[in-house]
């Protein structure tokens, strides 16, 4: 499968994935706070050990529901140490 990968444009580490024959179904409303989607690449099946998402779980969520969502876990916020008395 190839995968068309889209960023959110106010959110850039929420990402949507879909594929040529779902493209249709992306629509900016996906974006969690607002923004539009802007279309980051497209990209063959990688493997598990080189692939940014669960591309399983993607194709899956694909066929059931058109597209995949995805936050980059390297991008995510960290939560800050506790402090050491």
């Amino acid at each position: 499968m190839k995968f068309i990968v889209f960023q959110s444009s106010v959110s850039p580490d929420y990402f949507i994935v879909t594929n040529i024959d779902h493209v249709g179904a992306v629509k900016d409303t996906l974006c969690p706070n607002g923004g539009v989607l802007k279309k980051v690449g497209e990209y063959t099946e990688m493997g598990e050990m080189r692939a940014a998402f669960d591309e399983t779980l993607a194709m899956a969520a694909i066929a059931k529901q058109g597209y995949y969502r995805f936050e980059a876990q390297s991008m995510a916020a960290v939560p800050a140490s506790p402090e050491m008395p």
